[in-house]
Order: structure tokens, then C-alpha cells, then sequence
């Protein structure tokens, strides 16, 4: 096993802090509020304390917890966070004292208010959203999930990070997940926001409840930034799969799958001799785990399954009077109708030959003739391979290049295992590389626009060539990149002279796109020279 390089964690003592507030602050009786800690260090240093001293007028309700570790330089920067939901039962001004943590070291807490008024506010704590496919499913039946990260009262966009979920007999599908950025509906506006999707599988039957927790902030390599939110629980019923009906062959697969057409390696075949059965399925439903068919009993065949994930047997026939391939029971469950249907691999018609050899050779006649009768196979039509001389292999000059090969076989890998540590511990080489990659083609596509007259265009590809240039000096994503982290790319004089006009432009026309505004002038095709040098200066840069 290849050992990755992890950073080092920058844990010094004397820079240990905690923060403490609610959210909102100001809620009306019987409103949910946060009451939420952060401490710059790893969670399994911190003890923290069963109970927290909280006024009477406040009901504490259920904690969590999580950890994110944040770049530092060459180390991480561990962050973690206790959030607690707090109802209050009275009006007044309520303060949660300020108490200890031990972290290694003392930690102080400091003190953290509350104001609770006669009158509903209609304040909403910040939290995330959490979407479900369905609420009432069969058990093994994939649940889909949407978490949507708020964004902030000034629009910037959350990203979600560190996602996990609170529960028991849940079983995520890291494969299946996926992160955008979208317009999301709040209250009747259309904002961008991040949204996270994956798929989870169920473990157990009957009520589920769980809810979710992430990481969010505009700028996650900011703990400043980075705020620890969790959704409101939710609950599902999961129903047991139902005994009766069930079909030969059934796995485990719950969906709506169709089969592909079975396929084999050759349809002629001697005794003894393997060939293939590949077969596939599609639809809906969770086929990154489902279980592949049994393979069948048959005194004609012997059937072998393939690896996980390759969808493919092996068939050697052990007579030639077999005329077709085993048929292979499957079944899958419809949740929707509630029934099981049949997916059987049908059986595929083969020929089977003998193998050439003696099948069948009698015994010693007693008598006087002697006689042997055979039974002999199909003769070869060509004549058997043939050699140029009759060395032997060690007097071949060939023998000392095979000797060697798993030498250099060696040597191969022994480097290729070194560049790969290399990279490993330099990732900004892997992101610049890919950066240069996605610069050239965008600024191809800018050039294309300019010799189309196209000022949309011109914009959209300038600016996303410009994100791409100086995402990987952040790092970051291009496409959280803003005019200030490009202009923070050059010298001062730079940025107050014709590059920073430049710049501000395409970004200000750019925004002026995605707020649904009419298209720039056409005058932004006289900046071709001016975007270009800016384009080219980014690109040393990388």
C-alpha cells in the first residue's frame, strides 16, 4: 500500500480560541434559535461538558457536532463546531454564561446573549435545507437527497462542505454524489445557491429519523467564513421487502431495471475449453450495489462468476452434448407496484465439440485378434507449429532480454511510484497543469467570438479565463473566483493602470450577465488587444 503524505496539523496552544453566539440573536417566546460554538482545534482534543449552565427561561434541546480542517500555509487549521437548538420558554435578556473547555489547554468560552420578545419576529436560524425523494419506501429501495446551503443577506453563495448525516441504518453512496451551484427558490427569488445531491441506501426496516450537518461558507479556506449549520430531522417509514411472490434468483435489487441482450465470447466450442457470458442491466435504481445473479447448478456446464462489478461468467461445457449456455434465474422488486418481476439471463445455443483426443477406448480383447477400437475426434486440417532450429531456450539470445524484463518491469514502476509521491506532495504542479490546459482552450474560444463579432461571448469565455488563470494560486474552484482575487494577481501599479481598467470592465459587464440584463455593446470588441495582454500576463503567471 502507498502511504499518502498528510499535513501537519497547526495545533499551538497559545493560539486556541473559542467563539460563542445565538442565531438569530433576537427571537420571539417559543421560536427556534442556535446556540452554536466554535473552537480552532481537533475535535478529539476537546472535552466538553455533558450539560452547559443555561438560564432557566431557555430549553436546550439535542447538540452536534462536527470537525473541518482548514489550509494554513503547509499545515491545516482544525475548526470545530457545537450547535446546540434552544427554545425560549420567557421573555427578557438571557446570557449563557461564559465557562472552560479543556483543549489541551484552558479554553475560555465567552459569555453569549439572547433577547426574547413578546411578539413572533419570524426570524429563521440559518440552516439547511434537506429534500427527500420519498418519505414511505421499501427497504433496500435507493433515497435520493437534496441539501441546499442558505446563502448569506448578501447573496453571496455558501458552499457545503464536510456533509454527514445523523442516523443510524443509513448507508451513503459517495459515488452517486454531486455538488452544483444553481438558482434556488427562497421565499419566491431565485437566488444561487450550492446544492449537494447523493443517494443513500436504507439498512433497516421501519422508522427512520436523521438529519443532516455540513460545513458552509463563501470562502471555505477562511475559518472566519466558514460556519457549522445542520437541517431539521426528518422522518421516514421503510417497509419490509414482502416474502410472499418471490421469484427464483432474487438479490437484493429493488428498481426498475431492464435487461441487455446477453452476449457470449464465441458460439463453438470444444470440451474443456471457457468462453464468456457477459450481460448488463439499466434503469432506476441503485446499480452501484446491487448483488450479481447466483450462478446456477448444471451437470452440462460449469459456471464461474467474475469479479465484482464485471457483469461477466465463465462457462466451460463438460460434455459435448450440451446444445445451449444454463439459463441464470434473477429477479428484481418493483417498489412501485410492489411485486417481484423476472430478469433471467436466457439460455444461448452453443456447439459443442469434442477435444480432439480419444473419447472412449475398450479394453484388452482376450482373444486372439487383439483388438483395440477407438473412438478418435475430428482430425486437425493444417499441420502443428514449427520451430526455425533446434536450440534449446537457454542457448537463445531471447532468454537474457526475458531474464531481464521484470528488471526493467521494476525499474518502471519503482519511478512511476516516485513521480506519484512527488506529485502527491506538490498538488499545486497537478492543479497548475490542468489550469494552463483549460486556459489555452477558453482562450481559444475567446479568440473564435472575436473573429464572430460576438461581445457575449467575448465576455463569458475572458472571464472564465481569467477565474481558471488564478484559481490554482487560492486554491480554489474557477468559478468561485471574483475581480479581486484576479486583480490581487498583479503589481499595484498594474492594478490602478490599463490592466485593472480591464479587468473591472469584463467582470462588471460579466455581472451585468448573470442579473439577466441586456447583452454589452458591441464596444467591448475594441478591448481585444487590451483583454488579450491580460490573458497572456495571467498565463506566465501559472
Amino acid at each position: 500500500m502507498i502511504m499518502q503524505p498528510q499535513p501537519a496539523v497547526n495545533a499551538v496552544a497559545d493560539a486556541i480560541s473559542a467563539t460563542g453566539e445565538f442565531d438569530p440573536p433576537v427571537v420571539g417566546v417559543g421560536e427556534k434559535t442556535f446556540y452554536r460554538v466554535a473552537i480552532n482545534a481537533t475535535e478529539n482534543s476537546i472535552h466538553w461538558p455533558d450539560k452547559i449552565a443555561a438560564p432557566s427561561g431557555l430549553r436546550f434541546g439535542g447538540s452536534t457536532r462536527g470537525q473541518l480542517s482548514l489550509p494554513d500555509g503547509i499545515k491545516v487549521q482544525p475548526l470545530t463546531s457545537y450547535v446546540y437548538e434552544v427554545t425560549p420558554m420567557a421573555t427578557g435578556h438571557f446570557t449563557v454564561p461564559e465557562f472552560s473547555v479543556d483543549a489541551g489547554v484552558p479554553v475560555i468560552v465567552p459569555a453569549t446573549s439572547l433577547d426574547v420578545v413578546v411578539t413572533n419576529t419570524g426570524a429563521i436560524p440559518s440552516k439547511i435545507s434537506m429534500e427527500l425523494s420519498a418519505t414511505n419506501l421499501y427497504f433496500g429501495e435507493p433515497l435520493r437527497i437534496r441539501l441546499i446551503a442558505p446563502p448569506d443577506p448578501a447573496n453571496r453563495i455558501h458552499f457545503l462542505r464536510d456533509v454527514e448525516f445523523n442516523g443510524a441504518s443509513l448507508l451513503n453512496d459517495r459515488l452517486s454524489t454531486r455538488l452544483w451551484v444553481g438558482p434556488v427558490d427562497f421565499g419566491g427569488q431565485l437566488k444561487q445557491s450550492s446544492t449537494y445531491e447523493t443517494v443513500v441506501t436504507l439498512l433497516s426496516a421501519g422508522q427512520i429519523n436523521f438529519s443532516a450537518q455540513a460545513f458552509v461558507g463563501f470562502n471555505l479556506v477562511d475559518s472566519a467564513s466558514s460556519k457549522f449549520l445542520v437541517s431539521d430531522p426528518v422522518s421516514i417509514f421503510v417497509r419490509p421487502l414482502p416474502a410472499e411472490n418471490e421469484l427464483p434468483g432474487f438479490t437484493g435489487a429493488v428498481g426498475k431495471f431492464l435487461k441487455d441482450a446477453p452476449t457470449l465470447s464465441t458460439n463453438r466450442v470444444h470440451v474443456g475449453e471457457p468462453l464468456k457470458l457477459k450481460y448488463g442491466f439499466h434503469g432506476e435504481g441503485n446499480l452501484t450495489r446491487y448483488v450479481p445473479p447466483e450462478t446456477p447448478r448444471s451437470r452440462e456446464w460449469q459456471v464461474i462468476a467474475g469479479n465484482t462489478g464485471e457483469n461477466i461468467f465463465t462457462l466451460i461445457p463438460l460434455t459435448d452434448e450440451a446444445t445451449s449456455t444454463p439459463a441464470i434465474p434473477f429477479a428484481a422488486f418493483d417498489p412501485v407496484t410492489g411485486n417481484y418481476y423476472d430478469l433471467t439471463i436466457p439460455a444461448l445455443p452453443v456447439t459443442v465439440m469434442g477435444d480432439g483426443l480419444p473419447t472412449q477406448i475398450t479394453d484388452w480383447n482376450s482373444s486372439d485378434t487383439n483388438t483395440v477400437i477407438l473412438k478418435l475426434g475430428t482430425p486437425a486440417n493444417l499441420p502443428g507449429r514449427s520451430a526455425p532450429d533446434l536450440k534449446t531456450p537457454q542457448k537463445r539470445v531471447g532468454l537474457i532480454l526475458v531474464q531481464l524484463l521484470p528488471l526493467f518491469i521494476f525499474v518502471v514502476l519503482w519511478r512511476w511510484d516516485e513521480h506519484k509521491r512527488f506529485l502527491e506532495a506538490h498538488p499545486e504542479i497537478v492543479r497548475r497543469r490542468r489550469a494552463k490546459r483549460a486556459l489555452r482552450q477558453e482562450i481559444a474560444l475567446w479568440r473564435r467570438a472575436v473573429a464572430q463579432g460576438d461581445s457575449h461571448k467575448f465576455i463569458v469565455h475572458a472571464s472564465a479565463a481569467m477565474r481558471i488563470a488564478v484559481a490554482p494560486n487560492f486554491p480554489a474552484d474557477a468559478g468561485a473566483m471574483v475581480c479581486g482575487d484576479v486583480l490581487s494577481q498583479f503589481e499595484n501599479a498594474e492594478r490602478d493602470g490599463k490592466t485593472g481598467e480591464t479587468v473591472r470592465k469584463i467582470f462588471e459587464a460579466a455581472d451585468v450577465r448573470y442579473a439577466g440584463s441586456k447583452a454589452p455593446p458591441a464596444d467591448f470588441l475594441a478591448m481585444k488587444s487590451d483583454v488579450e495582454s491580460v490573458l497572456l500576463q495571467l498565463e506566465e503567471k501559472l
